[in-house]
């Protein structure tokens, strides 16, 4: 889609209309304009932006004419970095106007980075090419800092994340859909925010931390392995200074670029997806046991007042079974379990869609399969004990699940895909042998375009469709996906806020990872801690709360037998047993069920607004489409809201619409 072009060269003409402009800046905009009419930068500007670029490229300014903030570009973390090297800042290059855009151009050793900055209504489009083939990443376009005042990064790290600073020095490089859950990231100032979107489907990462000079973010885009360097985009949009304004922004970005596709959609798509609002998520384990009466235990999670429950995994479905996980065999029900199971108003079944890897068992079949790298290896994957799994390329995951829905796994309501969409893109596939992509190699970008079809209703059919992984690319095609995180600490500098619900709640859910239920199990008590919060089993109370104020569904582990890993370092495992029984998903149960019916009622509604109500965060509110409000307190102690008194820790409670 063209893209109306609201920028305007600047000239003497319009000098005067500058200076009245960058002297309600103060010094800092006097300063800019007085290098401007010396010559020493070259500008462009609309009526809500100026852009101005010096001459030799380093120093980037942005002016919100709006909210009257500027945001300054740091030449020091401008950069690239070669293969197995260090980064390095970019040199002094050459600033060209063309037209409307500007064009800065740094000679490296061997080629050039070519950035192309032009405006449009509201933002600055941003693009990247790189002739020098040593060049592995590139910063893009770099990291802006608020000229007065500090910065706080809201990141979309998991369900979303926002970094007040004030932490030791960091810095973490995040690879979209792995923890990048979302396409872009903002720096939020006093009065104005910053946000940058990714606008390719893959090689981009995202780097964000704190260093002397405050909290910084930039995305980086990755030479691909197979396609080299391709024109890469990224956009940067000024906006209020709220969280949910930038996530409104990037909804609406979202829908421009045409992916967003509503829950009505999907449902005139595949009727089963009405049975997902006010529904129970249960995992049952993989591990196969003859000590779990399922179908009776559904019975009573259907009495219990849970209308609709989706289990799995009721089947492991692998290119093998031949393999052991905790000493116990993985599990499959037979046809006439599974149909008892379905008979259970209310309950849905789906497989553990173990696609994305095969044990290598050196058979020719499964060599068939393998993603080969450029030797014409196959990729390490996952491992248990001493079983070694390869990774399958993704168009041949695709025949594989066609072949199966035919067979085994026809009577499945659902389908969960194991790792799929935790990535953007994962290793080229080199095979030159692949018919299905055209005996060439398969870069990252064709691997996310194969993955949406395979999480897609052309390959699924009319059955929900789950992933571990959220990741905004694709949720045009499936349903649900994981994962979240829950708090270190209740005072933490890294605030968990519903990020990716208040851009695509009406869209896709927003699950916890299979073993980061309401109830804490053996081994994942307290698993995947990380600086912004720990993907953990447990916390029942402080998950429902969370899931209250983002519209989710709930999530248990309420039987089965799974494993865990006594030494994961060397794979040792070892397996546990979950019964109905258990004090812990007894206290689980409760806790869920009224956030099941709570989302009953949101679950296909716009998530239209969120706040902070306290100074450590950690009080908040959200407000749906329909007038429905949520407080939650997600701290250790008791908090006043105004109209409902005393909020007890974890809790949450709805309150009647402002």
């Amino acid at each position: 889609m063209a893209e109306e072009n609201n920028s305007t060269p600047l000239h003497a003409s319009n000098l005067l209309d500058r200076r009245a402009f960058f002297g309600s800046l103060g010094a800092a905009g006097a300063t800019l304009l007085s290098a401007q009419a010396q010559g020493n930068a070259l500008s462009i500007e609309n009526e809500r932006i100026t852009l101005a670029i010096s001459r030799d490229g380093r120093d980037v300014t942005l002016a919100d004419r709006v909210r009257r903030v500027e945001w300054r570009m740091d030449p020091a973390r401008q950069s690239f970095r070669r293969k197995e090297g260090s980064a390095v800042p970019f040199p002094p290059g050459r600033v060209e106007r063309e037209g409307g855009t500007l064009r800065a151009t740094y000679a490296l050793s061997d080629g050039l980075i070519r950035v192309i900055w032009e405006l449009a209504s509201d933002h600055v489009r941003v693009r990247l090419s790189v002739t020098d083939p040593g060049a592995e990443v590139v910063d893009m376009p770099g990291v802006f800092r608020p000229r007065e005042g500090g910065a706080q990064l809201l990141l979309p790290v998991c369900q979303g994340v926002l970094y007040r600073g004030g932490d030791t020095t960091w810095e973490q490089t995040f690879r979209g859909g792995v923890h990048c859950t979302l396409g872009m990231a903002a720096t939020l100032a006093a009065k104005g925010a910053l946000m940058a979107t990714a606008e390719d489907s893959a090689d981009w990462l995202c780097l964000a931390g704190d260093d002397s000079a405050g909290p910084f973010m930039t995305f980086q885009e990755e030479r691909c392995p197979a396609e080299g360097w391709f024109e890469r985009e990224v956009r940067l949009y000024p906006a209020d200074a709220s969280i949910t304004a930038v996530a409104k922004r990037y909804r609406a970005r979202l829908k421009e670029r045409g992916e967003f596709v509503s829950w009505e959609e999907k449902i005139s798509r595949k009727p089963i997806l009405k049975n997902l609002f006010g529904a129970l998520t249960a995992f049952i384990g993989y591990n196969k046991t003859s000590e779990v009466d399922y179908v009776a235990d559904a019975r009573k999670l259907r009495e219990y007042g849970f209308e609709h429950v989706l289990y799995y995994p009721v089947r492991m479905c692998n290119y093998s079974l031949d393999f052991l996980m905790g000493g116990d065999a993985p599990i499959w029900m037979s046809d006439q379990e599974i149909s008892r199971f379905k008979a259970v108003p209310g309950a849905l079944v789906a497989p553990w869609g173990w696609f994305i890897e095969g044990l290598d068992d050196g058979s020719a079949r499964m060599a068939r399969l393998y993603r080969r790298t450029p030797d014409g290896g196959a990729y390490d994957a996952w491992r248990i004990e001493q079983q070694q799994w390869k990774l399958v390329c993704v168009p041949y995951q695709v025949e594989e699940i066609k072949r199966r829905y035919s067979t085994d796994m026809s009577a499945m309501d659902w389908m969960h895909y194991d790792v799929n969409a935790t990535q953007l893109g994962r290793e080229v596939c080199f095979s030159t042998d692949h018919e299905l992509h055209d005996r060439k190699p398969l870069g990252k970008r064709g691997d996310v375009e194969w993955t949406k079809r395979l999480l897609g209703s052309e390959v699924n059919g009319n059955r929900i469709v789950s992933s571990e992984g959220f990741q905004d690319r694709y949720a045009t095609s499936y349903d649900m996906g994981s994962t979240k995180l829950v708090p270190n600490c209740p005072h933490s500098r890294y605030v968990l806020v519903p990020l990716t619900m208040l851009v695509l709640h009406d869209s896709c859910m927003h699950d916890w990872w299979e073993l980061t239920t309401y109830n804490a199990t053996p081994g994942f008590s307290r698993h995947g801690v990380m600086r912004f919060g720990q993907s953990s089993s447990g916390f029942a109370a402080k998950k429902a709360a969370m899931d209250a104020l983002s519209g989710s569904a709930p999530k248990v582990f309420p039987f089965g037998r799974q494993y865990g890993w006594t030494d994961i370092a060397t794979r040792r495992s070892f397996s546990f047993l979950i019964t109905l029984q258990d004090r812990e998903v007894q206290e689980a149960l409760k806790l869920a069920l009224p956030v099941a019916q709570l989302h009953k009622r949101v679950g296909m509604q716009e998530l239209v607004s969120f706040e902070l109500l306290s100074d450590d965060g950690w009080l908040q509110s959200s407000a749906f489409a329909d007038g429905t409000r949520i407080v939650a307190n997600l701290s250790d102690r008791p908090r006043e809201v105004p109209g409902a008194g005393t909020l007890g820790p974890d809790t949450w409670v709805e309150l009647r619409a402002r």
